[in-house]
C-alpha cells in the first residue's frame, strides 16, 4: 500500500476547500505540520462526514466527544486532544473570515467548546501496577526494542518523545565506565543523566547486537527511525497481549510509565529535586507523588528505584 502523502490527504477534501482554504496552508505550513493538520482534518471529515466549510454544532460536539471519550479511555493524551482541539478551532476561524470577506454567514462552533480541565492529581489507582508492569516486561520479553524502551520508560522515567529520539551520540560514559544520556539542550539547558546498572546493561547488549553506530537507537518495522506513534503502538499491542491473558487490567501509556518511574525512584530514597532534575522538570509537579509515596532524604535518582529490570 502507498504511504499516505498530504497530496493523496488533500485529494479526499472537497474541491472548495482545497482551493479556497487548504491554498493557504500549504504556502504557509511546514510539510510535516502541514501532515499533521490534514490528518486531524481528515479524521474530522470521517468521524462526523462533514466538510469544515459547513461546519454545524452536531459535528463539532460529535467530535469533541469523541476526542473525550479517547481521552478518557487513555488512547490519546491530554496534549494530543488540546493539539486537535485548537487546529480545528483555528481552521474554523480562518473558514469563518475568509467567508466573512465573501459577505457569507458562518459560525465557528468550536469557539463555544471549553477543553476540559487536565487533572493534575496523581491517584495510584490510575497508574499501572507492580503485576501489570512486571506482566507487560515478560509478555515483552522476546521483542528487544520493546522490552528495551518500555524499561528506559518505567526505570528512567524517559518520555517516548525523548526515546524516539535518542541517538548513539547522545550516549556517552562517565569514569566508572556507566553509560549516561546527554539530551540535546532545550530551552537554553541541558541535562545528563547516569543510567541505572540494569538499563546500562540491557542498553550496551542492545547496542552491541543491533550494531547500532551512529543516528537512532530504535527503529521500526519500516527501519526507519522510531517515532512516538510507533511507541505506543507497540504499548498498546502488548497490553492487548495482557488484557487477554488477564495479567493486565486497564490501558496505559508511556506518560503513565513515566509516573511509575518516579514513583519508585521516590520510593526508593530519590528526593524531589533529584528525580525532577533526572526527569528534565520541575520540582513543583513531584508534588503530585506526595500523596503516593512518603519522600525521605536525598540519596540519589534512578539508581534508587525500588524495581530491577531483569531479562528473563
Amino acid at each position: 500500500m502507498a504511504e499516505t502523502t498530504p497530496a493523496n490527504i488533500a485529494d479526499e477534501l472537497s474541491d472548495e476547500f482545497n482551493s479556497s482554504i487548504w491554498t493557504f496552508y500549504q504556502t504557509n505550513l511546514s510539510a510535516r505540520t502541514r501532515k499533521e493538520y490534514l490528518n486531524i482534518i481528515r479524521n474530522f471529515t470521517k468521524l462526523t462526514k462533514t466538510d469544515p466549510l459547513k461546519l454545524t454544532k452536531e459535528a463539532a460536539e460529535c467530535y469533541i466527544n469523541e476526542l473525550n471519550a479517547r481521552y478518557t479511555q487513555k488512547k490519546l493524551s491530554y496534549n494530543t486532544l488540546v493539539m486537535r482541539i485548537s487546529v480545528m478551532r483555528s481552521l474554523c476561524e480562518y473558514i469563518r473570515y475568509r467567508r466573512e470577506q465573501q459577505g457569507i454567514s458562518y459560525y465557528n462552533y468550536f469557539n463555544d467548546i471549553i477543553v476540559p480541565d487536565q487533572d493534575k492529581t496523581l491517584l495510584e489507582e490510575n497508574l499501572p501496577t507492580d503485576s501489570e508492569i512486571n506482566a507487560l516486561l515478560e509478555l515483552a520479553a522476546d521483542d528487544d526494542t520493546a522490552f528495551l524502551v518500555f524499561s528506559l520508560a518505567v526505570k528512567c522515567g524517559l518520555t517516548s518523545s525523548e526515546i524516539s529520539k535518542l541517538d548513539v551520540e547522545h550516549i556517552v560514559i562517565d569514569v566508572q565506565e556507566r553509560f549516561c544520556i546527554q539530551f540535546p539542550p532545550s530551552r537554553k539547558t541541558s541535562r545528563i543523566i547516569r543510567l541505572p546498572k540494569d538499563i546500562n546493561d540491557l542498553l550496551q547488549t542492545y547496542i552491541e547486537k543491533y550494531n547500532r553506530i551512529e543516528g537512532a537507537v530504535f527503529y521500526n518495522k519500516h527501519q526507519t527511525r522510531l517515532k512516538v506513534r510507533d511507541a505506543q503502538r507497540i504499548l498498546n499491542h502488548y497490553i492487548e497481549l495482557g488484557m487477554e491473558c488477564q495479567k493486565i487490567h486497564k490501558h496505559f501509556t508511556f506518560q503513565d510509565l513515566r509516573h511509575s518511574a518516579f514513583k519508585y525512584m521516590l520510593a526508593g530514597g530519590a528526593s524531589e529535586d533529584e528525580a525532577a532534575a533526572y526527569g528534565g522538570i520541575t520540582t513543583k509537579w513531584l508534588s503530585r507523588y506526595r500523596h503516593i509515596v512518603h519522600v525521605t532524604d536525598a540519596l540519589g535518582s534512578a539508581d534508587y528505584s525500588i524495581i530491577q529490570i531483569r531479562e528473563s
